[in-house]
């Protein structure tokens, strides 16, 4: 009698073991679940956010690539000068306003910068879209070293080598963009279309206008490496938004 009163114990004390542990791991599968929607909550807004980030890049890059791109163009075009056509002094003073307006891309961070050091990068669940977002930062060092050296270059040699030829104050009304607004246009100097020969025909000039048109053309080149990166992920980015 004893022993089935033991027996039926032992099995009722089982059963509600049993019971508990059932209920703890429904429990956990629960906070799991909810855990894992949290996290895609998260994803989705740091993906919205970089969704933004990388459109302001795109929409600043193209503007600022348009301007490099018209330099490399007027470089072209002075250093294809040819000293027996007609031209006006007018013409030129644009073509050395045009080489010499350029621009740097300035890219948005923020948002990278803040996912990437938090470690919400691997909150993201594409793993082709989070190497992508992991290049980001090694995409611009070739754009920064070359621009730079571009810096560095007309920095060290520009105006003191224009200054003995040509007036820079001719080229300010052709330097007009949206970051160079200003009230007073400075007025134009008369110098004789004789300089104007003489500057375009001196090799220490012509040295000068062809390294700045390669290091130009570099700076360039990486812009159009970047933009393709960036369309590339955002694309990837908008591929793992929820509609």
């Amino acid at each position: 009698m004893e022993k089935g009163k033991t027996s039926k114990y032992l099995k009722y004390a089982i059963g509600e073991i049993v019971l508990v542990v059932i209920g703890i791991l429904i429990a956990l599968q629960i906070n799991n679940w909810n855990s894992k929607l949290n996290d895609i909550e998260k994803e989705q807004q740091i993906l919205l956010n970089l969704q933004e980030e990388f459109k302001q890049n795109i929409e600043e890059l193209t503007s600022d690539h348009q301007v490099n791109v018209s330099s490399v163009q007027a470089f072209i075009v002075l250093l294809n000068f040819d000293e027996h056509s007609d031209f006006e002094t007018r013409t030129i003073d644009s073509l050395m306003g045009q080489a010499n307006n350029f621009a740097t891309f300035d890219a948005r961070l923020g948002v990278i910068n803040n996912i990437t050091s938090s470690g919400k990068l691997e909150l993201i669940r594409d793993p082709k879209l989070r190497y992508k977002l992991n290049q980001w930062t090694g995409e611009l060092g070739d754009y920064k070293e070359d621009v730079i050296v571009r810096r560095n270059y007309w920095i060290t040699n520009g105006p003191a080598i224009i200054n003995k030829g040509l007036p820079i104050r001719n080229q300010d009304a052709f330097m007009d963009r949206e970051d160079y607004l200003r009230d007073v246009l400075i007025k134009p100097m008369d110098v004789p279309k004789s300089n104007y020969v003489a500057f375009l025909t001196n090799l220490e000039v012509d040295g000068f206008l062809f390294d700045f048109y390669l290091n130009q053309s570099f700076v360039t080149k990486n812009e159009a490496s970047i933009m393709t990166y960036l369309k590339e992920t955002l694309a990837l980015i908008e591929t793992n938004i929820d509609q």
